[in-house]
């Protein structure tokens, strides 16, 4: 039967307790670390159409979280936060049968709560997403018209939950 070394469980508990010390405070402190590259969800207005034939370089895009911020059991973030995003790259679909194109790119949070950034209002955010359109090249062969065919129009569904992260670490404080 092996013995269990008292010291060692001992130092392994004291280490653990010093840990947790040295966390709570902070939480009680009211300041929290939120770190680069946490995964938050993201939404687009459900009542948009993200479109490439609508849509410009350098548009911005409301965008909203989908999921609360939760550290050390306490919402960091609240669900509904305001946020923005942005059309990074655009191509309207065209004749001879040339697919749109649309790239958007999250930028920033406006966190709302009981916790704000401390040294500026908004959360840098990464992350992007892009769609491609039908192309119809083909087709546009196949006829003596096919000239005048145009592609489809990139779309990105506004219903879908997204997946964006924080850009770099910022620390939070409750107010």
């Amino acid at each position: 039967m092996k013995r269990i070394d008292i010291g060692a469980v001992t130092k392994v508990f004291a280490a653990v307790l010093l840990f947790c010390l040295f966390l709570i405070p902070d939480l009680y402190a009211g300041k929290v670390q939120l770190p680069e590259g946490t995964e938050i969800k993201v939404r687009f207005d459900k009542s948009m159409r993200i479109n490439s034939g609508k849509l410009t370089k350098g548009v911005p895009l409301a965008i909203t979280l989908d999921e609360p911020v939760i550290i050390g059991g306490r919402v960091i973030i609240e669900k509904g936060t305001a946020g923005k995003a942005e059309v990074l790259d655009v191509k309207a679909s065209s004749k001879a049968g040339k697919p749109g194109y649309l790239k958007i790119g999250f930028v920033e949070l406006e966190p709302k709560g009981e916790f704000t950034r401390v040294d500026v209002p908004t959360i840098k955010l990464t992350g992007e997403v892009e769609k491609k359109g039908k192309g119809k090249k083909l087709l546009s062969y196949m006829f003596i018209f096919g000239l005048f065919i145009k592609g489809s129009q990139a779309e990105i569904p506004a219903d879908v939950v997204y997946n964006a992260k924080i850009a770099e670490t910022v620390v939070m404080q409750s107010e």
